[in-house]
């Protein structure tokens, strides 16, 4: 998640680093906001609170404000959307001991994430109104801490009113997920253990898995890891519509889904290719270039990395420094002045929202 905390005191300060720091450490993209009066190492100053907030409304998933909430609630309201749309509002008293849920936004299980952020930095957490659908599972919020992309969103409802119901939903995983299984939940295939007597599978479940043909329920909500990174390079004055075409036709032949790249990668060489640039914005993915010399020091042979290594190879090697040295799922795929390779990334899932 994308948050930002804003303190306004010496002491608001100090513990904007600790929360942020913690945050980090989760893997969030945290950043610390302080009053102009009080910065250091690591804190952002600002001047004018409205126009900070002006500047980030629409950026982030989540705000913080280490303050009293009535300073938070003015600061807010003339950015509040009828449509409930925007951002998640937490207020933490500056001292660290309560944290409280001002507004959910478009925060799928906001009042689950504020509990459980109390829980980070050792404070009370603070959820009024909270009822029993509540509580229950959120689909939304566990895919957005997993960087999961849920391909049949229609199907969110029909787990969420079967769930109200007290009805059980099946769930399967390709990838092992820490944490408690929620509450109305049966396991399927690996995640039922062998020594667990093994219940009915329920009509109505929820697979994480990177297959795209084999179904594991009736009715299935299927959620696809974003962990692949491409590597592409082009000839000069590719388009974006040529790539896009080259890409999918690769992607398709690798039974890859196109819907699980969070990331595009090529070398310095193209850091201002045009048709990289276009393609990765479609694509709402961030673009980055690898020098030589760190090209150089990724796990696959270092020979020669200066002197002129064939292009296969230096996309090749893109993708696997792309991927955190995780596998090479498309070797560097060619045709028509275009190559691409494909790594994937760890996978790493929790309940824990």
């Amino acid at each position: 998640m994308k948050i930002s905390v804003i303190s306004f005191t010496r002491t608001g300060a100090v513990k904007n680093l600790e929360v942020t720091g913690l945050l980090q450490e989760k893997k969030h993209q945290a950043a610390s906001f302080s009053w102009h009066k009080y910065t250091g190492r690591k804190l952002i100053p600002f001047q004018k609170l409205d126009q900070l907030l002006i500047d980030l409304w629409d950026k982030q998933d989540a705000f913080i404000f280490l303050s009293d909430t009535e300073l938070a609630m003015r600061a807010i309201i003339p950015h509040l959307s009828e449509a409930g749309v925007g951002p998640a509002v937490f207020v933490m008293d500056e001292k660290g001991q309560y944290v409280l849920t001002l507004l959910e936004g478009a925060l799928a299980g906001a009042g689950d994430w504020c509990m459980q952020f109390a829980q980070l930095v050792n404070a009370v957490g603070v959820v009024t109104g909270r009822s029993r659908e509540e509580e229950l599972f959120s689909l939304d919020a566990f895919a957005h801490k997993n960087r999961l992309h849920i391909q049949d969103v229609y199907r969110i409802n029909a787990i969420k009113e079967k769930l109200k119901a007290g009805e059980k939903i099946g769930i399967y995983s390709d990838y092992p997920i820490e944490g408690v299984l929620p509450e109305g939940f049966v396991p399927v295939g690996e995640m039922a253990g062998r020594n667990v007597e093994r219940l009915p599978v329920p009509e109505v479940g929820i697979a994480v898995t990177d297959d795209w043909e084999a179904a594991h329920f009736a009715k299935e909500c299927r959620l696809y890891p974003k962990n692949l990174v491409m590597a592409v390079y082009c000839d000069r004055g590719k388009t974006a519509e040529e790539l896009d075409l080259f890409i999918g036709s690769a992607l398709t032949e690798a039974h890859l889904s196109r819907e699980r790249i969070c990331a595009v990668f090529s070398i310095e060489e193209k850091a201002q290719e045009q048709g990289i640039l276009e393609l990765a914005e479609r694509m709402e993915i961030p673009f980055f270039t690898y020098t030589s010399r760190q090209l150089a020091g990724s796990r696959m042979q270092r020979k020669d990395v200066t002197s002129g290594l064939p292009l296969s190879v230096l996309c090749d090697r893109c993708a696997i420094l792309g991927s955190g040295q995780g596998s090479l799922k498309v070797a560097h795929k060619m045709a028509d002045g275009m190559m691409i390779s494909v790594g994937e990334q760890n996978v790493e899932l929790t309940f824990q929202i």
